[in-house]
């Protein structure tokens, strides 16, 4: 099953672009639905590079332990603003996250993200999570943006 979730954010492109590569903001924009923790003895990049492979401990709410959830980093192509994730967990086989930055004509930001999610019998569920978590995110970016433009 997909989502595909978009916004218009008030911002530049290269701005959104330039925060979109980092673990610092996904870990802002996905609370307090979800928690991300690095494993013992490691820690989140600085910024996303192809072939790396993001472990993180899940906390769903931000407390109740969820088990772990990697994502391998396939690709990240600057020139088209494109990351695209391959991420896994216990429960969900596949979750592939594609997010892309355009600019729109009046150079502002059209931001999406686009899940593609196998989680056998759980698929539905998930996919239902996933469509409420996506639109919490963007909202969540929402608020970045506007405390990264000083409004």
């Amino acid at each position: 099953m997909k989502v595909h979730v978009e916004s218009i954010f008030d911002c530049p492109p290269e701005m959104a672009w330039a925060e979109v590569q980092t673990p610092r903001l996904l870990l802002e924009v996905i609370r307090p639905l979800l928690r991300f923790v690095p494993p013992r003895g490691t820690q989140f990049p600085a910024i996303v590079k192809v072939g790396q492979t993001i472990s993180a401990r899940t906390y769903v709410l931000s407390f109740l332990p969820f088990g772990l959830h990697s994502i391998f980093v396939e690709r990240v192509d600057s020139q088209q603003r494109e990351i695209q994730s391959r991420e896994r967990d216990r429960w969900i086989r596949r979750w592939d996250h594609l997010i892309s930055v355009r600019e729109t004509e009046d150079g502002r930001t059209r931001y999406s993200d686009e899940i593609e999610i196998q989680a056998g019998v759980l698929t539905l569920p998930v996919w239902l999570f996933a469509q409420v978590f996506y639109r919490h995110r963007q909202r969540r970016w929402r608020r970045v943006v506007q405390r990264l433009m000083g409004k």
